[in-house]
């Protein structure tokens, strides 16, 4: 299947191109006004790779399935593709095995709920951009809300580790042979977990992140939005960076602005990639037999930190903290004592 962003049909006169504001940017069709909104994520490698694969699979949906213009979408045609998200169809034209060659594909299968979720919150990202832009007059997905919202339910339950899950999983962790590929392995999963960080944020940071302030260690690290931050690492932490820094032949704490990797690669000098460290952690999660873990990723440890913080009594406040969530919301789908509260007070209504 060719690649949908080197497609050239005519695809600059739209119904829903704005007729009323000059333009914010240099787009004469779809094509380039997608790029334009994706040059603005050209410094975050994982969001723009993200967006670039949901926004050619909707130009090319839109230009062989609806047979029109992306700019002459309505708020059907974006009901038809959220349901067509669920169960590409026909699935030998638009689903095949991962690959860079001819027989690319836009889909491996059917999309998860929450993937499902992830691409219709970046398409929305996407219209409302060319919106702003007055490349677009309107955003068909605004009448949509309902269906934006229907996934929350499913992501809070999702993502959620069970105690025997976790034991699983450590136990799994625990069977492996002692090696420097289980030592890298452990330490990956105790700042995942200890820290609560992003696996992207892994990759892009260094020993040189954890800094000692007024005797007290933090990891400071830019997450999300470049946005700064520090967390505070605890005892348990730190006795585990200094057996793996012991390890790998390096001394005990880090240096000021070290630049060595927190989860070197054996081939290079620099980190295991996102991908590679993924796979570690899927391939770990399956040798514990556990069906639902087959679909664990990294992120799942963030959300069981999170959890886990709220078990062992971290205030809810803290914990938003240590995961830099914008709102009390994002923190409470992950945090449950004061649905426990809430639970044990209502105990005391009676007629």
């Amino acid at each position: 299947m060719q690649h949908a962003l080197t497609l050239n049909p005519s695809l600059s006169a739209g119904n829903n191109r704005c007729q009323t504001r000059p333009c914010q940017i240099k787009a004469q069709n779809d094509r380039e006004a997608i790029n334009a909104w994706l040059a603005e994520y050209t410094h975050k490698t994982t969001t723009h790779r993200a967006y670039k694969k949901e926004s050619e699979r909707l130009l090319l949906w839109a230009l062989i399935q609806q047979k029109k213009a992306f700019s002459s979408l309505d708020r059907q045609d974006f009901e038809d593709y959220f349901k067509f998200l669920e169960n590409p169809q026909p699935r030998d034209f638009w689903c095949g095995p991962k690959s860079k060659d001819k027989t690319w594909k836009p889909f491996v299968g059917p999309l998860s709920a929450s993937a499902q979720k992830t691409a219709i919150a970046i398409i929305d990202s996407l219209l409302s951009y060319l919106v702003q832009a007055a490349y677009l007059d309107f955003n068909p997905i605004s009448l949509m809300r309902r269906k934006l919202n229907r996934f929350a339910p499913v992501i809070q339950t999702e993502r959620i580790l069970e105690d025997s899950d976790w034991e699983a999983f450590l136990q799994a962790l625990h069977n492996l042979p002692e090696n420097l590929d289980k030592a890298r392995l452990r330490f990956l999963i105790s700042i995942l977990f200890l820290l609560g960080l992003r696996i992207e944020e892994v990759a892009h940071h260094t020993f040189g992140d954890f800094r000692q302030v007024h005797g007290d260690w933090w990891f400071f690290v830019t997450g999300k939005g470049d946005k700064a931050a520090k967390i505070p690492v605890n005892n348990y932490l730190l006795e585990e960076l200094k057996v793996f820094r012991r390890q790998l032949r390096l001394s005990e704490l880090p240096e000021p602005d070290e630049k060595y990797p927190l989860i070197p690669s054996w081939r290079s000098s620099g980190s295991l990639s996102t991908r590679q460290m993924s796979v570690l952690i899927k391939n770990l999660a399956i040798q514990t037999g556990i069906k639902k873990l087959e679909k664990l990723s990294p992120h799942w440890l963030r959300h069981h930190s999170a959890s886990m913080q709220d078990r062992v009594g971290i205030r809810f406040t803290h914990i938003k903290a240590n995961h830099r969530h914008e709102n009390d919301q994002t923190t409470r789908r992950y945090v449950h004592s004061l649905d426990k509260e809430r639970h044990e007070d209502m105990q005391k209504l009676t007629l």
